[in-house]
């Protein structure tokens, strides 16, 4: 049996669709400091977004949830 590699998080994805199907990712919006988790807002916000209410870097948000999802060991950058 192939073992399929995670699809490619991309920027709109949601909080939702992320967390669901990549639980451990969920670290990744706490070490970032982010208010994502458990906020009703999180079925619409996609990563762009996220980015953006936080002043963080899209582009390196996007690779550090692809990060987390593809490695359980995986530690943010610290900004």
């Amino acid at each position: 049996m192939l073992m399929m590699e995670p699809k490619q998080i991309s920027q709109s994805w949601t909080v939702s669709e992320i967390v669901q199907k990549y639980p451990g990712t969920s670290r990744v919006f706490l070490e970032k400091k982010t208010f994502c988790l458990g906020c009703y807002m999180a079925r619409f916000c996609n990563l762009k977004d996220v980015a953006q209410v936080y002043s963080l870097e899209t582009e390196t948000l996007v690779h550090e949830i692809q990060q987390a999802a593809i490695n359980k060991n995986y530690q943010c950058s610290k900004e």
